[in-house]
């Protein structure tokens, strides 16, 4: 007997040609460290630098204060990507940043002071590197992946001696609980840019005479962290159970290529942030499901003055107070429920949304800032003793 071909595959994770640039990099050694006693040079080690990534914009924007603050800055990418594209790239993510791109041919002769790695891949590529070998950790990599050998090998790069710099707690708390830790590891705030997303005053008694409701949903169909499927179920119950008390919800979903097909509401493709701040302005509720590390987005949807929903299966009590967010369960019911009682209870958005604009004069990047230079301040006492 033989086998009927299918148009379906097993999942495909297990082929280590996937690593050909820079396998030869991998290893498990513990790392040494050597920092000069007044480092100047810090480089981001990175998959090159990609549009409309909320991390990457991070990265940019630390690297812009950091340079700013006299650090000779660089963005070195272990991808095959051209410099001109990683400099538009950039650009286009975090206009006026500051640092220097360099594409992978440096990665053989490039030097620094400090290395500071953004995905669990980038840590073995500079491991054994001389300087001082940092990980800006934003989320918890081994959780990208089934688990098995990748989940593995992002799980051992918190085991290695790195200095781990987490953003927020989440990522420290996961690491210290799954992990072998072996070296330092700091947290500093998860900040918000308020800048860019200025509030503006609602009038939410309003709510209570209207029928028909704009929920800007915020989804990455290539990241399961932000529930793209799960978040289009439970809004297209939730929006059934609406119709039947008299409730219209429009879903609006963006941060997904236009090209794909969701199975209820309008796709906006991947916004700008002009294009974001607008749809936060014209949408009555806003949702950025984070079921590993926090998004930025809630937080812009907070800044503009959009009330948040957010869900306890996810990570959003590790990064903010429970008043700052209408919380509900992740199931239609729950989320309905939450929609209804918010309705009718006005006063309670409001007050949300004056805890969440507290909350954010919190979470500054002065504030980052200020974490991250006390963690560098104190780099030369930890390295000599």
């Amino acid at each position: 007997m033989k086998p009927v071909a299918t148009a379906f595959q097993d999942i495909q994770q297990g082929d280590i040609h996937d690593y050909d640039d820079i396998i030869k990099y991998f290893n498990f050694r513990q790392v040494k460290q050597e920092l000069p006693k007044a480092p100047r040079s810090i480089t981001f080690v990175t998959t090159g630098i990609i549009p409309f990534d909320g991390g990457q914009t991070t990265m940019l924007h630390l690297g812009t204060e950091l340079s700013k603050r006299g650090f000779q800055v660089y963005y070195l990418s272990y991808v095959a990507q051209s410099r001109e594209a990683m400099e538009i790239n950039a650009e286009f993510n975090y206009s006026g940043y500051q640092g220097t791109c360099l594409d992978m041919s440096a990665l053989a002769h490039h030097q620094s002071d400090i290395w500071l790695g953004t995905l669990w891949e980038s840590v073995y590529v500079f491991k054994d590197k001389p300087g001082y070998k940092m990980y800006f950790v934003q989320d918890y990599e081994p959780y990208f992946y089934a688990f098995g050998d990748r989940s593995y090998l992002a799980k051992k790069t918190y085991e290695l001696g790195l200095h781990m710099i987490s953003l927020g707690p989440w990522c420290a708390e996961m690491i210290k609980k799954n992990c072998q830790v072996r070296s330092p590891l700091d947290v500093i705030r998860f900040p918000v840019d308020a800048r860019r997303y200025p509030f503006q005053p609602r009038e939410f008694t309003e709510y209570k005479n209207k029928s028909v409701f704009t929920i800007a949903a915020y989804t990455k169909w290539s990241s399961p962290r932000r529930a793209p499927i799960s978040i289009q179920i439970v809004l297209s119950n939730c929006a059934q159970i609406a119709r039947e008390h008299g409730i219209q919800l429009n879903i609006v979903y963006f941060g997904t290529d236009q090209s794909e097909q969701f199975i209820n509401g309008k796709n906006l493709g991947k916004l700008t942030k002009k294009e974001m701040h607008e749809l936060f302005l014209r949408a009555d509720f806003g949702i950025a499901p984070s079921m590993t590390n926090f998004s930025l987005v809630p937080y812009e949807m907070m800044s503009s003055g959009l009330p948040v929903i957010d869900f306890y299966e996810g990570t959003g009590l590790s990064f903010m107070p429970k008043q700052c967010a209408l919380f509900c369960h992740l199931d239609e019911e729950s989320l309905f429920q939450t929609l209804h009682d918010a309705i009718h209870s006005p006063e309670r958005i409001t007050n949300t949304v004056q805890h969440a604009q507290a909350h954010l004069t919190a979470v500054t990047w002065k504030d980052t800032l200020s974490d991250f230079m006390e963690v560098i301040n104190r780099l030369p006492i930890e390295t000599a003793s």
